[in-house]
């Protein structure tokens, strides 16, 4: 009979990232641009009704974030982001493993509200891009314009990097958040390899 002690250990170590198997493919020397899975993130999806007061105030009370109601923005404290996606859609981003807490505090504090929150952490992966060579690698690889201009910090665009549907974010320190989903994983990463090839790419 298998004990729980077991069972838990067997489970933590079959838990594994969708870029998990690409962490060894790190360049030496100096690279032009650099790749960093923020592992095991929560993602929550969140639909809503942005003019019920009492909706944004549930929202900010359980995250410590306010509610991004203008297009194409985002809310960020912490370890915690809210991407707005559509006018009563957003995604939550959380700390790895809090996602079922901060399911059930929402739903706990909106009562009998008119809500939905899904829980899509398994079949999504949040990855950062940064370095010296970022314009031009997202240059070959989207079509939206990312320049500073157009993109400014906490701007939020729904795109596609290569035919990989994603979610950009850009952040203070000029790097980039992507969100993709996890059946993509393998061909983002393979179109990210050749896109930076005479850059160099590090994984850290």
């Amino acid at each position: 009979m298998t004990s729980a002690s077991t069972t838990n250990v067997s489970s933590v170590k079959m838990k594994q990232s969708p870029l998990h198997h690409h962490a060894s493919h790190t360049n030496a020397g100096d690279a032009g641009l650099v790749m960093k899975e923020d592992k095991f993130r929560g993602h929550l999806n969140l639909r809503g009704n942005p003019l019920d007061a009492a909706f944004n105030s549930a929202v900010e009370h359980v995250l410590g974030v306010a509610l991004p109601t203008k297009a194409n923005t985002s809310n960020r404290k912490g370890d915690t982001v809210i991407y707005w996606l559509c006018p009563n859609e957003w995604l939550v981003i959380v700390v790895s493993g809090t996602q079922g807490h901060v399911e059930a505090d929402l739903r706990l504090a909106m009562g009998d509200q008119h809500v939905a929150i899904t829980d899509l952490s398994s079949g999504q992966t949040l990855v950062n891009l940064s370095g010296p060579r970022l314009a031009e690698v997202l240059q070959k690889s989207t079509v939206y314009d990312c320049h500073p201009d157009n993109f400014p910090v906490g701007k939020v665009v729904q795109t596609t990097f290569a035919k990989t549907g994603t979610t950009l974010c850009k952040l203070e320190d000029g790097s980039m958040d992507l969100v993709i989903r996890r059946s993509f994983a393998d061909y983002f990463f393979l179109w990210l390899q050749d896109a930076s090839e005479e850059y160099g790419l590090k994984i850290v």
